[in-house]
Formats: C-alpha cells, structure tokens, sequence
C-alpha cells in the first residue's frame, strides 16, 4: 500500500540536483514539505526558485554535510521553523576516479566524510524524534560498488558499502528495541547518467540507469518499505554471485564484462 505524504517532512541531502532534486519533485508533487541542503548556493536557489513556481512547499538551506557542527546547527533550524522530519534521505555524494596508489589522500577522506560519515551526523539529527513516534524513514544513495569491486574507484566503493552495511545494522538496532515502525531503504544501483560518472564506460549487461527511471524506483522503494533497491535487473545478481561464486571466477567476469575497466575514462563532471 502507498503511503500519504501529504504534509510530511522530507529532507533531502545533495537535493539542488541530479537524483537528490528528483526524488523531492516526487515528494512535493505529492503534497509533502520538502526540505533541500546542498553545499552549492546558486544550484540551491535555481531549484528553489523552480519548486516555488510549481506552488510546491519548498524550504532550503545551504549545508556542508562534512561538516558535523553545521549539520547539527541546520537540523536545529529545521525542527524550529518546519518541524520534525518524517523522512530523511541522505543522498549527498561524490566520487573521484583513479588507481589507488594515484589518488590523493584528502580527496579519499572527503569522499568517506560526505558519502557515509555524513548520514551519522544527520540520522543522529532526526532519528530521536522518529524513535521516539516509531515512525518515519531513512533512504540512504548507496550502490552497485556497495556489492562488487570497483577498481578505480575504491574510496568510492569503500564509503558505499559501509552505508549499505550501517543501514542493515541501524534497521536490526532500531528492531530490537521495538521500533520497527522506523524504516530503512539502501539504494543501490549501479552507474546512474547524473554527471557525476562523466567518462566512465557501461559494463556489459549493466548499462547505465536513468535518472527519472532511478528517482521512480527510489520514490517506489519508500512507499513499499523496501530494504534495499537495486537497478538495473543485473545487479539484483551480484549478492547471490557474491555468496556462491569464487573469487577468481568474478574477478574473470569483471574483466569480460568491463566492469574492472569502467572507470578507466572517468572525468566526472
């Protein structure tokens, strides 16, 4: 059954664009009071400026989410001038491309620090008021490299599947103590055409997602409680193929399929 989100509080990480400002036009076509933060003023205020237009109950504010202090201070003002959230997607990310041994060391702490660290400082933010209710949801953009290796993105890959993994322990944490009323919904797929993977080439049987396609399916996982959401179809394979296949035998398919290479051209936005 579909929820109601008519005047429910939706807060988006990384929402002035691409899936994040996707999946609130979702919400607030739907009649919910959508709350946006993102790091980047004028895409911030570009997407304000739209959802307005549309008469659509919009409120934004600019928000390094590295940042613990000003996650906190921000969640403050939320709660003041909007009220609690009632639904929490930690969709902020970003993702630098190369060999490990090539990569820079503050842009692999940056990548950990906004694409998983991040959604402790925010859930620690609203989980209390939806603890304490048993009611609300928390969608976290984790991803395919959550499952499988990703050469060439390891950082990348590394902050993913530590998403994935926290989201099945806060679900299991959150049910022992009897609030399974609080839902948790890890997003994993697999390269989605937003700009941020500029460069990279579609693995055979793996093409690239959709962003409209991918928001659908996220907006459709929230509504059924899914676990977890995974696109496209192939990627629903790869925890069984990772359960029974061995090692040397994936990391073969990986180079037949493109999927060790696929960040070989990567430039990103």
């Amino acid at each position: 059954m579909e929820k109601n989100v008519r005047g429910k509080v939706f807060l988006v990480t990384g929402g002035a664009m691409g899936m994040g400002k996707l999946v609130a036009e979702r919400f607030a076509r739907d009649g919910a009071r959508v709350v946006i933060w993102d790091v980047n003023e004028d895409a911030l205020e570009k997407t304000a400026a739209e959802f307005k237009g549309r008469g659509y109950d919009v409120t934004t504010d600019v928000v390094d989410v590295s940042d613990r202090e000003a996650v906190y201070a921000a969640a403050d003002r939320v709660k003041a001038d909007v009220g609690p959230v009632d639904v929490l997607m930690n969709n902020a990310g970003i993702v630098k491309g190369g060999h490990f041994l090539d990569t820079d060391d503050d842009d692999n702490f940056r990548t950990l620090d906004i694409n998983f660290i991040s959604h402790m400082w925010t859930c620690k933010a609203f989980l209390p008021d939806m603890a304490a209710r048993n009611d609300g949801h928390v969608i976290a953009l984790a991803s395919a490299a959550a499952i499988t290796p990703t050469p060439g993105a390891s950082a990348y890959a590394a902050s993913k599947a530590a998403v994935r993994h926290w989201m099945d322990t806060l679900r299991w944490e959150f049910k022992e103590r009897g609030k399974s009323g609080v839902k948790f919904t890890s997003i994993c797929p697999s390269i989605v055409k937003t700009g941020m993977f500029d460069g990279c080439e579609a693995p055979i049987l793996s093409p690239f997602v959709e962003p409209e396609k991918m928001a659908d399916k996220i907006y459709e996982g929230y509504h059924k409680d899914k676990t977890t959401v995974m696109e496209p179809f192939v990627v629903k394979l790869t925890p069984l193929m990772a359960a029974t296949v061995p090692e040397p035998v994936r990391y073969v398919l990986g180079k037949i399929l493109r999927l060790n290479s696929m960040f070989e051209g990567w430039v990103g936005h």
